[in-house]
């Protein structure tokens, strides 16, 4: 089985101070997070756009083939959330460290 890491979190090591190590993961975390849903905000467009183009039903005038290339691309703008909803937690990572473990 190939090993699949992310480079960008695997690379942090948890050694030394560790609210500075939570800190590094949480901005790489975050980071990571922003990237990955701004490129499936372009997958969405983008793949909405393509199956729009194909032709539907000729009665329909293919409004049929428009709508269910909405509910496809609907799938990566669910994703794009979920991105945005990680790269959330990864700023509240540190913090959640912090208040519970600093006592600050």
């Amino acid at each position: 089985m190939s090993r699949r890491d992310i480079t960008e979190l695997s690379s942090v090591e948890f050694t030394g101070s560790l609210e500075q190590a939570f800190c590094a993961y949480g901005k790489s975390l975050t980071l990571l997070a922003d990237r990955w849903g701004g490129e499936l905000d372009i997958a969405a467009v983008d793949a909405e756009a393509a199956m729009s183009s194909m032709k539907g039903h000729w009665f329909l005038f293919g409004l049929d083939t428009r709508i269910r290339a909405r509910r496809v691309a609907k799938r990566l703008v669910r994703a794009r959330d979920l991105a945005a909803a990680l790269a959330e937690e990864g700023e509240w990572f540190p913090r959640t460290y912090r208040k519970h473990f600093l006592g600050g």
